[in-house]
């Protein structure tokens, strides 16, 4: 054991690794080894550490009677979605929903919702010129 201890620059008696010196380089089998890259800190994400129950039906039907209400000044019986953006729907989706689908409720699955609405309806999601917002339009 101590002739490869040896052979690697390390004595029995430091407590093992290998002794890279000031340097921090070592020659291990004829190959020049180089210090390793400096590590990365470690950053702190907030993230939902509880999976989420969440009647997407519920949801989705919460979504598409608030952009097909009936625009008050259009007399007619055709559904209307004229003037509607994801945050102004976004922001009136906990008034249909249940408590408990209202509080695990988050932008990431209404805008999945959106999404599977925007397909079975044949709706046209179009963006605003500073990317702020989406736009929201039967097409």
């Amino acid at each position: 054991s101590s002739g490869i201890n040896a052979e690697y620059g390390e004595s029995d008696s430091d407590g093992g690794g290998i002794d890279f010196g000031e340097r921090h380089e070592a020659v291990i089998g004829g190959i020049e080894l180089i210090e390793a890259a400096p590590s990365v800190e470690r950053i702190h994400i907030n993230y939902a550490k509880k999976a989420k129950k969440i009647d997407i039906k519920m949801l989705k039907g919460a979504m598409w009677n608030n952009l097909s209400k009936k625009n008050d000044t259009v007399k007619s019986d055709d559904v209307e979605i004229d003037k509607k953006t994801f945050s102004q729907t976004y922001k009136k989706l906990p008034n249909g929903l249940s408590e408990s689908v209202a509080e695990n409720l988050s932008v990431p699955i209404a805008f999945s919702c959106l999404l599977h609405l925007a397909n079975e309806h044949g709706l046209a999601l179009l963006d605003s010129k500073d990317l702020s917002d989406i736009h929201i339009s039967l097409s």
